[in-house]
C-alpha cells in the first residue's frame, strides 16, 4: 500500500481546482506558438548561414550554442508568463516554488540515473572517453539545463500537462495527450536537422518519438513527487548531458 501511494501522480490539489476550459483553450494555442516557433528556429539554424557564420566568433562551440539559444528560450517563455498574468494565476502553478527545492534536486539528480546510465553505456562500450574540457562541459550542461530542460519542463510539465485537464477531465489521458504533443514537439527542428520531409521523418524517427512519450510519463511522476519544477528539470538537464560528455 505504501508502495502504491509513493507511485501515484497527483497535481497540486490548488493548481486543479484553478484551471478551467479557457486554460485547456489557453494551452492548446501556446502549443501551436511553440512548434511555429520551433519550426522557425530550425529554418534559421539549418536553412540559412547565420548560425555557421555567427559561430566562426568563438572559440567554443558548446558556449556560442548556449548564447545563440538563449534569445529564443526568452521568446518561448515569455507569452507563457503572459498567459499566467491575464489568467492571475501565480508561477507557483507551473511548479517555481521554493518548498522543497533541496528535496527536488535530489530527486532529480536520483531520477535521472536509469536514463543516464542506459546512455553512457554504450559510448564506455565502444571505448570512448569524457571530454577532458572542464569548461566544455560546464558551457554544454548550461545549456541543457537552461535552453532544454527548464523550458520544455516549464512548458510541458508545468504548464500544458496541468492545463490541458481544463480539457480533458481524465489525469492519464490528459498525460498520454500531452506525451504525444511532446513527442511531436521535437519534429519540426529534429526535420530540418535531419534534412528530411515532414511525414518521412516521423516514420524514420517513430522510435525515438515512442520513447520520448514514456519519458514525459516518467518526468510528470518526478514532478508529482512535490509538484515542483526543479526535480524534472534537474533530470531532464543531466539526461541530455549524458550524451554530450564523451569525445
Amino acid at each position: 500500500m505504501r508502495l502504491i501511494q509513493l507511485l501515484r501522480i497527483n497535481f497540486d490539489e490548488e493548481t486543479k481546482k484553478s484551471v478551467d476550459r479557457q486554460d485547456g483553450v489557453y494551452s492548446i494555442i501556446y502549443y501551436a506558438f511553440y512548434i511555429v516557433l520551433m519550426l522557425l528556429f530550425g529554418l534559421l539554424v539549418f536553412k540559412t548561414q547565420i548560425y555557421q557564420s555567427l559561430g566562426s566568433y568563438f572559440s567554443s562551440k558548446t558556449l556560442f550554442r548556449l548564447v545563440f539559444y538563449f534569445p529564443y528560450v526568452l521568446i518561448n517563455l515569455i507569452p507563457l508568463f503572459i498567459i499566467l498574468k491575464l489568467r492571475k494565476q501565480s508561477i507557483r502553478s507551473i511548479g517555481i516554488k521554493m518548498e522543497k527545492a533541496g528535496r527536488s534536486v535530489v530527486i532529480g539528480i536520483i531520477g535521472s540515473i536509469p536514463f543516464t546510465l542506459l546512455n553512457i553505456s554504450g559510448p564506455i562500450s565502444s571505448g570512448k572517453t569524457v571530454n577532458p574540457d572542464l569548461f566544455d562541459l560546464l558551457w554544454s550542461f548550461l545549456y541543457y539545463l537552461i535552453c532544454i530542460a527548464l523550458v520544455e519542463e516549464l512548458v510541458f510539465r508545468g504548464f500544458l500537462q496541468t492545463r490541458i485537464q481544463g480539457l480533458i477531465g481524465n489525469k492519464w489521458l490528459g498525460i498520454i495527450v500531452v506525451g504525444i504533443l511532446f513527442g511531436l514537439m521535437h519534429v519540426p527542428f529534429q526535420m530540418m536537422r535531419a534534412n528530411m520531409p515532414i511525414f518521412e521523418f516521423i516514420m524514420y524517427d517513430m522510435p525515438h518519438l515512442i520513447t520520448t512519450c514514456i519519458i514525459h510519463v516518467y518526468l510528470v511522476f518526478l514532478y508529482t513527487r512535490d509538484n515542483n519544477i526543479l526535480a524534472p528539470t534537474i533530470a531532464h538537464a543531466i539526461i541530455n548531458f549524458s550524451y554530450d560528455i564523451f569525445v
